[in-house]
């Protein structure tokens, strides 16, 4: 039988990182009605909290409200829409490539985590968590 116990526990560990994702930029949506808000967070992804948390950044400096709401939706549509299709095409071509692993493909997600860590750059000081979170997760994979 599936491990359905096991399956909803560690999807749930998973996507637990929306949490802090959320609570993240929250402070900048606050001035936000819920009914803005509520889709906005609806369509927050990995790629789309980090464009957003870097334009929140580069506001900040200008004196400007931190939260671009027009530049996040945009960010977030486009990456829904090339998401959905290119998974679509994906599932309709894939199978005629056979092992896309032994073409190199499982480099794409990790190229793309170090650009938005790029973007996302200050300076070793400021980084001293992503260092620690980086030797905690290899240790435990180690374990």
């Amino acid at each position: 039988p599936l491990p359905i116990l096991l399956i909803a526990t560690v999807t749930f560990m998973i996507n637990s990182r929306h949490i802090l994702m959320g609570a993240a930029i929250a402070p900048y949506m606050r001035d936000m009605p819920l009914k803005k808000a509520m889709p906005a967070l609806f369509f927050m992804c990995d790629e789309s909290w980090a464009m957003a948390f870097a334009e929140i950044q580069k506001r900040k400096v200008a004196g400007l409200p931190a939260f671009n709401m027009p530049f996040y939706a945009g960010v977030c549509f486009i990456l829904y829409v090339t998401w959905i299709g290119f998974a679509a095409f994906g599932a309709a071509v894939g199978p005629m490539f056979g092992d896309v692993a032994a073409w190199g493909f499982g480099m794409a997600f990790p190229a793309v985590f170090l650009v938005l860590l790029r973007g996302m750059w200050k300076s070793f000081t400021a980084s001293r968590p992503w260092f620690v979170s980086l030797i905690v997760a290899c240790a435990t994979y180690l374990t």
